[in-house]
């Protein structure tokens, strides 16, 4: 749909054109060294994050390792444990058989 205005409907040309604000030309060096400050705090914190994620392998082994020990100290003392009984046995049974042997 056309709109009808009180206007003639020849095109003319605008007598005002916008304006853009001008840009400041000011010195960007105060820009530059915060994105500069910026980027070298960038680069501290991946090197931080890549260094605690290194650390966090390093005690993930130190862990599965301290792991196998203590299995093996569970092992060993179950060992040291049953050849105990084994022998406590033995001695049980040979006082015993040396009371019945010679009764008062």
């Amino acid at each position: 749909m056309v709109r009808q205005s009180g206007r003639s409907n020849s095109p003319t040309t605008p007598e005002n054109f916008p304006t853009q604000a001008p840009l400041p030309s000011g010195d960007y060096s105060y820009t530059v060294e915060i994105v500069m400050q910026m980027q070298m705090t960038m680069g501290r914190l991946l090197e931080a994050v890549e260094g605690l994620k290194g650390d966090s392998k390093e005690h993930g082994k130190e862990l599965s390792a301290l792991s196998k020990e203590v299995h093996g100290y569970k092992v060993g003392l179950r060992w040291v444990i049953g050849t105990c009984a084994v022998i406590g046995g033995i001695i049980g049974w040979a006082i015993t058989a040396y009371i019945s042997a010679h009764p008062k």
